[in-house]
């Protein structure tokens, strides 16, 4: 006699990708490490989406793509937000065509970052902000970042700081404390009101915007966690870097596993 396993419902998650220029030729990319810690600690299945050009960012490909998935997470990344780019994604100038630069630049990753937040609020769908994924909440709900750290205060940008001497994983070890709301939606997930985090970024946030509630801030009172209000769903983003250590971090873990909770939770809503 065979006995059948119950189906384990497992939700598809939307990742953002990035522009790489090299040798004049476009590619869309993405690190791995997203997708290990979602798929072996949220628990969910995976699609890159593709970078937007300024001529396609009126087109409803990524909309329609976004009907179909459970959860977005925004993903890190060297490049700095382009905000007018961000708040306007189908606007096409001629400096337009020209605009990726590596570590620098990457509006079509703005454009993208852009159309799937406008869809995934809409849908009322989870959202996982990682590094630059947070700033770009901040940026699409109307607030203003901090265009360098160091020029803020050269205190805070040798905290949030790159390590460049260290081997690359342990530059993503612990490089601060945060202080966590106690009422917040960051705090069931962490079940703690301090934590260390490895936090590694040259911009961040200087005014929160009104749609967002801060849930986390460094010692130097910069804001590290932030939710949209009145989300119908976990919708968060963390300026640190969850996906490297989280099969030995616990917020890490506890981060991927709400996310992955969550995304389940939407599609069975959709199911229903």
């Amino acid at each position: 006699m065979t006995l059948l396993r119950p189906e384990i419902t497992r939700a598809v998650v939307g990742v953002t990708s990035n522009r790489l220029l090299v040798d004049a030729v476009h590619r869309d990319w993405l690190r791995r490490k997203y997708l290990q810690a979602l798929h072996r600690h949220a628990g969910v299945a995976c699609v890159i989406l593709p970078t937007v050009d300024a001529e396609d960012a009126r087109e409803e490909v990524v909309p329609a793509i976004m009907r179909r998935l459970d959860g977005l997470v925004l993903t890190g990344d060297e490049s700095n937000i382009d905000p007018a780019v961000l708040r306007a994604p189908a606007s096409l100038t001629e400096d337009d065509r020209q605009d990726v630069e590596d570590g620098i630049l990457d509006r079509p990753r703005d454009r993208l970052s852009a159309v799937t937040i406008e869809s995934a609020i809409a849908l009322g769908m989870p959202i996982l902000g990682i590094c630059r994924g947070l700033q770009e909440l901040n940026v699409y709900f109307g607030g203003t970042l901090r265009s360098s750290l160091a020029e803020w205060r050269p205190e805070s940008g040798a905290m949030h700081a790159e390590k460049p001497n260290r081997p690359r994983d342990r530059q993503y070890d612990a490089a601060h404390s945060v202080k966590i709301c106690s009422d917040g939606a960051l705090f069931p997930i962490a079940r703690t009101i301090e934590a260390q985090v490895n936090s590694l970024h040259n911009q961040g946030i200087e005014a929160l915007a009104p749609a967002l509630r801060r849930e986390a801030w460094a010692p130097d009172g910069l804001v590290e966690a932030a939710s949209v209000i009145g989300a119908p769903t976990l919708q968060i983003g963390v300026q640190w870097h969850p996906e490297w250590h989280v099969s030995s971090d616990l917020l890490s873990k506890q981060l991927f596993k709400a996310f992955g909770e969550a995304c389940v939770g939407y599609y069975r809503t959709k199911k229903s």
